[in-house]
Parts: C-alpha cells; sequence; structure tokens
C-alpha cells in the first residue's frame, strides 16, 4: 500500500474499534446502525484484499494464509493451557515454548511458523498425558498436526500470488473509498444527533476520525487492549517497550502507539491497576508498525 493508503487504514481500524465500544448508544439510531453495518463490511472486504496484496510472490495464496491461520490458532489455544502446566511443574524451557500468542508468528517468514508450530506440536505431544487436567487432548493435537499439514503442503504458485496481488491492490482503493462514502453519511448521521447529549463521545469519535500522518516508513507498536472477561476496550493501560524505555497510554478506544523506533528484538509489557500484567518479546521490522492485540485478564 502507498503511504496515504496505509494512513487511511489505520484510521479506518480506529473507527472499527469506535463503533464497536459504544454498540449500544447507537442501538435505538436505524439508519446510524445501518451505516455502520455497511461500512464494517466495506472494511472487511478491504482488509481481504490488503491480505492478498501483501502474498509473497515465492508462492503464497489465500488458501495458504487460511490454513496457516488455523494452524497458528490451534496451537496457541493448546499452548497457553499447557504454559500454565509448565510454570506450575516449574518446567521453565517449556513455559518459554509455551508462551505464545497469534500476534506471535505475525512477522515470522512462513517456514519459520511452520517450524515454530512443529515444535511446539512435538513438545505437547511429548508431554500430553500429564496435560488432561489442562484440557489438552490426543484429539487437540491431532488437529493441530491435521492444520500444520495442510498449511505445508498447500502452496500455490508464485504466478499464483503475483496475480492475486495485482488484483487487490486496485481493490484496495475501491474499498477505501466506499469506507469513506459510508463515513461521509455517519459524519452527518451521529454528530448532530449526540453532539449535545454525548461530547465526550462525539469528540472520541473525531479523535478516531484523524488521518495519522504516520505512514509506512516508521517502524514501531500499535496496541488494542481488551478486557479478557467482557471483550471491552480498555483504556489506561501502560504500554511499555523495555530495552528503550519508551510507553504510552491506551485511550478511550483502546489504542496505543509508540514509533519512531529502532528495529530490532524487544520486551513489551502492558500494564494496568486491577489487571494481571502482560509481557511479550516481539521483533520489529524496519519501516513496519506491528500491531498486537492483548486481551488483559482481571485480578
Amino acid at each position: 500500500m502507498t503511504k496515504r493508503q496505509t494512513a487511511k487504514v489505520n484510521m479506518l481500524i480506529a473507527m472499527i474499534l469506535f463503533f464497536d465500544k459504544y454498540t449500544t448508544v447507537f442501538a435505538d439510531f436505524a439508519q446510524l446502525v445501518t451505516e455502520i453495518t455497511g461500512f464494517k463490511g466495506s472494511y472487511n472486504s478491504l482488509q481481504l484484499e490488503i491480505g492478498k496484496q501483501g502474498l509473497k510472490i515465492s508462492g503464497v495464496v489465500t488458501t495458504k494464509d487460511t490454513n496457516l491461520d488455523t494452524a497458528i490458532k490451534l496451537t496457541v489455544k493448546s499452548a497457553r493451557k499447557a504454559r500454565a502446566w509448565a510454570k506450575n511443574t516449574g518446567n521453565a524451557t517449556l513455559e518459554a515454548l509455551f508462551d505464545v500468542q497469534v500476534s506471535t508468528f505475525s512477522d515470522m517468514t512462513q517456514s519459520v511458523v511452520i517450524n515454530s508450530l512443529t515444535t511446539i506440536e512435538t513438545a505437547l505431544s511429548t508431554n500430553i498425558g500429564s496435560l488432561t487436567g489442562y484440557k489438552v487432548v490426543a484429539a487437540d493435537v491431532a488437529a493441530i498436526s491435521t492444520a500444520i499439514g495442510l498449511a505445508t503442503t498447500d502452496i500455490g504458485t508464485p504466478k499464483q500470488a503475483i496475480t492475486t496481488r495485482a488484483v487487490a491492490t486496485g481493490q484496495i482503493e475501491v474499498f477505501i473509498d466506499e469506507c469513506d462514502a459510508y463515513l461521509e453519511i455517519i459524519d452527518d448521521l451521529l454528530v448532530p444527533e449526540y453532539e449535545d447529549t454525548d461530547a465526550e463521545m462525539v469528540e472520541a469519535y473525531h479523535l478516531s476520525r484523524t488521518i495519522s500522518s504516520l505512514g509506512n516508513k516508521a517502524t514501531g507498536l500499535k496496541v488494542t487492549n481488551t478486557n479478557a472477561a467482557t471483550g471491552a476496550l480498555l483504556e489506561g493501560v501502560t504500554v511499555t517497550i523495555v530495552e528503550v524505555a519508551r510507553s504510552a497510554i491506551s485511550n478511550i478506544s483502546g489504542l496505543s502507539l509508540i514509533d519512531r523506533m529502532k528495529p530490532g528484538t524487544y520486551h513489551v509489557t502492558c500494564k494496568k491497576v486491577g489487571f494481571v500484567d502482560f509481557d511479550t518479546v516481539m521483533e520489529f521490522a524496519l519501516g513496519k508498525i506491528s500491531v498486537l492485540a492483548v486481551a488483559m485478564r482481571a485480578i
């Protein structure tokens, strides 16, 4: 995507989070709900095209991405439970191996992802007898193995990837325009209806509608924090990149951004009073804003 498109998509993401946060507020405004639903539909189509554009010429196709996503999600689901077992039994090596989230694999090449998933799957299989009490059973490991196999074998051709990506590039602009058209109508409905009765919410809307000048030459981290129990967006979470002592606090949309970083591998922590601290290790690539979704567990 171009720098302008990247900035526009960042704004659209903020709008999605805003609409999700205030769903109940808009529930009795039927036409506004209709326009928001249309906006979300165009946004979802846009994300599909962005995914296609990102296909690697080495031979990645949409089916491949879908199978890999499935393998990652299944692995993470069992690994997180297994991490609790490893921690309780004092096995620091396995605790570190099982300490993964979907975002852990976001910046890895596909071959590295497959190798990492296979290593975790082997560790789960080896210790399956001890994991039953943690709701990890042989059928779970078998499903992971099958998903990894599908992701490994379902490889397309470079020509397929190039064609898919080229078509997607044109469609991205189409769906950005569709999202903009919906937002213009939403502006006319939402602002005058709520600016007197809920000024704080309208201000949040305007902030979310702001197009960031942040482009694709920046290096940094964008975090979305939610309450793991309720799914609600969390304001006031302190996100810190430990090694460089850079921090940001999530806004009312649960978003925080730390940019203008040097590429490298860093520890990231999320902390809020009343919630369990979250920490992970991430690799930051040059010119890329890494995205992290963190569901915070209440104490």
